[in-house]
């Protein structure tokens, strides 16, 4: 398998930022490459968490258990609770959902991540290019189920959050190893950046966010008035260090508890595994059965989570989580996973990691 860029950040399905506004950096790391990553890592390593394991007896582990911004890398909390209920037969992934309802949580700051998950699904689109042309169209919900992970659509999540309880997703990662994790509406966070007179005051306690968050996203659903105000306010988004701070304030988690959920789903098999295995399930190298990845980006943010199951049995899993001095225009090209999946794989390059990571 070619461990290129475009392969592994498809799979990784990470949204690209918003970047609406983009400051000139001098020759930055180039973060699409292995040689970027160390070379930022070396320079920035109070910015960076990793957990890894290579099922093999050797890993690395580098303030994992810090909570930093995880950006799309959640969604892997949601793909749990989706099988959850798949298997207790309180979801069917056949179910026809209305591509309007779908889209009532979708707020268009992901750098086109739902037109493309509905140009996949052969769903034309409106005159905007953001939206569905016909609201009425049906598509079934494993496939709003792929496109969250394929291609890190931000309304679905949302959608199964709402759908199956904010505890139940909850509950998905606890009974994987990550209790108490930070489940918030993609939606509302991103209103809060789009229609600041709706944020939250600064300093609110995470709890009291999160439920504030989940009220504007009701209103946000079932007011197709709001809907539109956020459309017509897109043009005057702040710029990219205003995006900064506000990235700083989204949902956060460890990467050891990031890495455990993807552990814990990729040893499960099921849907689950499925769903983060598609993606590179054509160009797996020698000995690998699957490679399950889900990484996600924010301004100054970049994220993934990682499994590779072996043919002998073995099975890694690793989580990276960087945030700091990362600038938009590395963004647009970065590929979190790639360091991990090295990492787990090769170990004289997982040997150059550890000395990037300790100086």
């Amino acid at each position: 398998m070619s461990l290129s860029r475009r392969s592994l950040l498809v799979a990784a399905g990470a949204a690209a930022p918003l970047l609406l506004a983009r400051p000139a950096l001098a020759a930055p790391p180039d973060l699409s490459t292995a040689e970027g990553w160390l070379t930022w890592i070396s320079a920035h390593r109070a910015e960076v968490s990793l957990r890894l394991d290579d099922g093999r007896g050797s890993g690395l582990s580098h303030r994992a258990d810090q909570a930093r911004p995880l950006a799309s890398a959640v969604k892997v909390l949601h793909l749990a609770a989706y099988a959850d209920a798949v298997a207790s037969g309180r979801l069917d992934p056949r179910e026809q959902i209305r591509v309007g309802d779908w889209e009532r949580y979708y707020v268009p700051v992901d750098g086109g991540a739902h037109p493309a998950a509905l140009r996949h699904l052969g769903i034309p689109l409106g005159d905007t290019g953001l939206h569905a042309a016909d609201p009425e169209q049906r598509v079934a919900l494993d496939d709003v189920v792929a496109v969250m992970i394929l291609f890190s659509d931000s309304a679905a999540p949302d959608l199964l959050r709402d759908r199956l309880g904010v505890e139940a997703v909850i509950a998905a990662g606890a009974a994987r190893g990550w209790p108490e994790a930070d489940v918030r509406s993609l939606c509302a966070e991103y209103l809060f950046l789009v229609l600041p007179e709706t944020a939250p005051p600064a300093g609110l306690p995470v709890r009291a966010r999160r439920e504030w968050g989940f009220a504007l996203e009701r209103r946000y659903r079932d007011e197709p008035a709001l809907r539109a105000e956020a459309l017509r306010r897109l043009p005057g988004v702040p710029g990219y260090p205003v995006q900064l701070a506000w990235a700083s304030t989204t949902a956060a988690g460890s990467a050891d508890r990031l890495a455990a959920v993807h552990r814990a789903l990729s040893a499960e098999g099921g849907i689950a595994r499925a769903h983060l295995e598609r993606p590179l399930a054509g160009s797996l190298p020698p000995g690998v059965s699957g490679i399950g990845l889900k990484g996600g980006s924010l301004p100054g943010v970049l994220t993934s989570g990682i499994s590779v199951r072996r043919a002998d049995g073995t099975l890694g899993r690793g989580a990276l989580l960087a945030h700091g001095d990362i600038g938009a225009e590395q963004l647009t090209t970065a590929d979190a996973g790639l360091p991990l999946l090295l990492a787990i794989e090769d170990p004289r390059w997982r040997d150059r990691l550890a000395t990037a990571l300790s100086g």
